[in-house]
């Protein structure tokens, strides 16, 4: 008899002799796994004895025991980590462990690839946070961020990031918040009263020698009075000389001293844009131009006019009303009217905030809005306002509706809507619109060169912030908190350098590099700062020399603080040997650490969890702190780790955690490179659980990094997740698979991770996740580039 090749749930492609994989995993349950269970777990979990919870006696099928995939992935975690059986009574042979722990794998996660399974769906998805505020800015053009100036609930976190179907519910209080942001933006949109646009003013800045400041004006024609607010430099005697530039051409110039003055002047301007620079242009004394203190201060730039002219309406009114009552279709027709108006703007608007294409019954529906409006007194450009709040506090606004062909999977719009989320955090562009719009997007070359062409956009960097800084805790950092009387180089310019350091190398690697770059890269992104607390050079000077502050010379670099010149400037910077990857960036470090100390339990669970997608076990009830277990007051952090790994309830998984943090225990807890901890010489040396043996941090990262197949599928996992918005279930397993192939005939590079998910069949939502083990095939790679370019996003 031919044996059944795949689960109830998926059809076989083809018949085979071959048996099923179900198959031979009932075989061995029967066989080999409950022996081991009854021999050497019996006594305390079955034949009634309930301990801790588990009864194997409840798991007689694979059906069972896939129903409680976590209480499984628990036991296979303590099994593997010799930790159960409790190691002071047990018997259970390391051959017997590796067959139990390989068997609960299989049935957890294996699947027959040969087979068709239907896709799983996803959880309609709201907009979260970030997406709201970017999509609010891309669909309007206005640097805004609503979400913070509401108030926005934060957004809840599933499967490890804050874009998951499953966890974005929208309670009461949320609703509200919708509301008020709503009303918000469309104030910021449509500008009721057009007399408050007559004045309008910039902030300014501080000038060094020889730069200049750029502030744009929107203007009607007409004649307009400017005013500029400046001052020179912190207590000097003398004065620089600063020049007004109108377009390019210079309209005024002047001295200005160390008092702050008011430089006014009028011109006539033509309707338009304008850009107005002030810039300093000279010097009385041009031998202390790199004096700090001798800036030019720019305080505020306004405008006001035109005189006895309507103000102009500034660019984003103006692309959002697109018609008004009182215009006409030909010289002697009648004015189109309100209702016309309102349902052309919202003709031209709609389908870009919903995202799709709209039919007429939805237009209507928000030009009936703005009747209301106009019918309770209110006027054309007040009812559009009402309108617009219609629109962004609607659910086909603030959720990602996908739209499924049964026979295709998503449409064109879902896909560019899908993609665009994956890869900006925000609303698709117009090139992708009108690719789904002309039903084009699905085709793979087509998905390729729009992967290809977001990722090399400055938008990436949402990827970057979004997937890269949830996968590895980045925004954590914010929330740590580091002992600054211990740690005096502690504060939050060095916290904010961290995290831009790790998000520019992850950058980096993204666009350039490979998976393995992540944990091999000789190489990292610098600004002073950085360079200084890392102790290399900085453009061939010392960061030393670039401290703005008094304490720019003191011995005790610890007690540095204040300002950097080229603060902001960020270049590729070799690693000193003792550091490789992102395993020994300051950012990963500090996270990893606790308030006064590091914490090589941390740091190993970390890169357990974080790289190798291999986490421990949790920690049983009942387990002494590891304050607790000191040895006594004099004791080193490895002494103690040793006395709390003599607990047989730690032994197991402490002895996967230890050695790992222990190697990194050359970096402090803020991540800063140490050879002692107090009076005691630092001891790095270590073995991990297959045996292998290291006696540095460079050495331990190295063992690390060999694990690259295990990091590249890890990473694969973890982004698939962000991409989809879903947990992975056990049917993914196939399209894992093909990612991987694909991935590793591109170099291993991340670039072609993500045309890999893009091009998947779980990422498309086709009916079924094909039995095929390859991808469509990609262009011809070529090595990733591995030169000197400075890679600030």
């Amino acid at each position: 008899m031919i044996a059944l090749l795949c689960s109830l749930f998926a059809k076989p492609v083809q018949a085979s002799p071959t048996e099923s994989l179900d198959e031979r995993l009932k075989k061995a349950l029967d066989t080999e796994v409950i022996p081991i269970l009854k021999s050497h777990c019996g006594s305390c979990h079955m034949n009634g004895e309930n301990e801790a919870g588990v009864n194997f006696d409840d798991y007689k099928t694979i059906d069972k025991i896939r129903e409680h995939t976590s209480t499984w992935e628990q036991i296979r975690g303590v099994v593997r980590a010799e930790a159960m059986p409790p190691p002071d009574n047990s018997n259970m042979s390391g051959e017997e462990r590796k067959r139990l722990s390989d068997w609960i794998q299989a049935i957890l996660h294996d699947v027959d690839c040969q087979c068709e399974f239907p896709t799983p769906g996803v959880t309609i998805r709201r907009l979260n946070q970030i997406e709201y505020d970017n999509t609010i800015q891309d669909l309007f053009g206005i640097d805004t961020y609503p979400s913070k100036q509401i108030a926005f609930v934060s957004d809840d976190v599933g499967n490890g990031f804050d874009n998951q179907g499953e966890v974005l519910s929208i309670a009461p209080i949320m609703m509200e918040k919708y509301l008020q942001a709503a009303s918000l933006v469309a104030k910021q949109v449509i500008i009721t009263d057009r007399e408050k646009l007559r004045n309008i003013s910039h902030e300014g800045k501080a000038l060094a020698f020889g730069s200049s400041y750029a502030a744009t004006f929107l203007l009607a024609e007409g004649t307009y009075d400017f005013n500029v607010r400046m001052r020179f430099g912190d207590g000097q005697n003398d004065k620089c000389f600063a020049i007004a530039k109108l377009d390019g051409q210079t309209v005024r110039e002047w001295d200005v001293e160390s008092n702050s003055k008011n430089f006014e002047f009028t011109l006539d301007v033509p309707e338009g844009e304008h850009v107005l620079a002030i810039q300093y242009e000279s010097d009385e004394s041009p031998d202390k131009k790199g004096d700090p203190k001798r800036k030019l201060y720019i305080e505020n730039i306004r405008s006001n006019g035109p005189r006895k002219r309507d103000p102009a309406f500034p660019r984003i009114h103006r692309s959002f009303v697109v018609a008004y009552p009182e215009q006409r279709d030909a010289p002697f027709s009648e004015a189109i009217g309100p209702t016309e108006a309102s349902r052309r703007v919202f003709t031209a608007f709609l389908p870009k905030a919903y995202r799709r294409a709209v039919d007429a019954a939805e237009i209507e529906s928000v030009v009936k809005i703005c009747e209301a409006a106009q019918n309770e007194g209110f006027n054309y450009l007040e009812s559009l306002q009402f309108g617009l709040q219609g629109i962004l506090a609607s659910p086909k606004f603030l959720f990602r509706s996908e739209k499924l062909d049964p026979a295709l999977g998503l449409d064109d719009y879902s896909i560019a809507n899908r993609l665009s989320y994956f890869l900006w955090s925000s609303m698709p562009d117009e090139e992708l619109m009108n690719l789904a719009a002309a039903g084009e997007l699905r085709h793979p070359d087509v998905l390729r060169l729009q992967v290809n062409r977001m990722l090399e956009h400055p938008k990436s960097i949402a990827l970057v912030q979004g997937f890269f800084g949830q996968w590895l805790g980045l925004r954590n950092l914010n929330k740590i908190e580091i002992d600054k009387k211990q740690f005096t180089l502690w504060n939050n310019r060095l916290r904010d350098a961290m995290i831009r350091e790790t998000e520019l190398f992850c950058h980096h690697v993204l666009q350039h590099g490979s998976v393995d770059e992540l944990t091999t890269a000789n190489y990292s992104f610098m600004n002073p700062r950085m360079a200084d607390f890392y102790g290399v050079s900085f453009a061939d000077t010392d960061p030393a020399d670039l401290y703005l502050s008094s304490s720019r010379r003191n011995s005790d670099q610890s007690k540095r603080s204040g300002s950097f010149e080229r603060e902001d400037e960020w270049i590729r910077v070799e690693l000193p040997k003792n550091r490789q990857g992102i395993l020994t960036q300051a950012a990963v470090l500090a996270l990893t650490s606790n308030p006064s100390r590091t914490s090589p339990v941390k740091r190993g669970k970390w890169i357990l969890e974080n790289m190798l997608g291999d986490p421990p076990p949790s920690a049983p009830p009942n387990v002494p702190s590891l304050e607790q277990a000191k040895a006594n007051e004099k004791a080193s952090l490895r002494e103690q780790l040793e006395v709390h790994r003599s607990n047989p309830s730690c032994a197991g998984c402490h002895k996967i955690m230890d050695p790992i943090g222990l190697g990194l225990e050359n970096f402090d807890a803020i991540g800063r490179w140490r050879d002692q901890e107090g009076d005691k010489s630092i001891d790095a040396q270590g073995e991990l659980v297959d045996g292998s043996k290291f006696t540095s941090p460079a050495e331990l990262v190295t063992l690390l990094g060999a694990r690259k197949d295990q990091i590249l599928e890890n990473l694969t996992k973890k982004m698939m997740v962000y991409a989809i918005g879903r947990s992975l279930q056990r049917v993914d397993r196939c399209a894992i698979e093909q990612v991987l192939n694909y991935v590793r005939g591109r170099n291993r590079s991340i670039r072609g991770m993500v045309e890999a998910i893009v091009l998947s069949d779980t990422f498309l939502q086709s009916p079924t996740i094909q039995p095929s083990p390859t991808l469509p095939s990609p262009a011809p790679a070529s090595t990733p580039p591995t030169g000197d370019r400075n890679d600030e996003p």
